[in-house]
């Protein structure tokens, strides 16, 4: 069981006319957070004939992944600074032909959580647009980046 902790460079423009962090822009900090997830070398996994430095971008192949739904619960006000934020990521779930990634917007030790958020990750065939079944290979690959960390849903 692993998270990832992507620190994250916050520029001017992410404020809005109120001095934070626009709530989109929080989306973009996930998605930059997603793709480092999937983009991340996994250690080496003989029992499921995973090389070293495997990741799950490149296993997929040829195939795509899409976003089929996403969620977000805004915790705490996170204002403009030079110092970076921290998003921590990991997959929740793993399903038949879906996978789900969690997120939560945080300073890098979680002593404040800003968002938190999730978002259902669907394999697809790009010549069909259909989803396809995750192989026993991606989900041992989507294993190894799973974490059972609780979201706080509380408002």
């Amino acid at each position: 069981m692993t998270s990832l902790n992507v620190p994250i460079q916050m520029r001017f423009f992410d404020q809005d006319q109120y001095g934070h962090i626009n709530n989109v822009t929080m989306l973009r900090y996930f998605e930059d957070a997603r793709v480092r997830l999937t983009a991340s070398p996994i250690g080496k996994d003989p029992d499921h004939g995973i090389p070293e430095d495997t990741t799950f971008r490149g296993a997929v192949g040829e195939l795509r992944t899409v976003v089929a739904h996403q969620s977000v619960d805004y915790k705490e006000q996170l204002f403009f600074r030079m110092d970076p934020v921290c998003v921590r990521t990991w997959i929740s779930r793993i399903g038949g032909s879906s996978f789900t990634i969690s997120y939560s917007l945080q300073e890098e030790d979680g002593s404040h959580v800003y968002a938190q958020g999730e978002s259902v990750i669907v394999v697809m065939d790009p010549e069909t647009g259909k989803s396809v079944k995750l192989s026993e290979d991606h989900k041992a690959l989507l294993a190894s980046l799973e974490d059972d960390v609780e979201l706080d849903h509380a408002r």
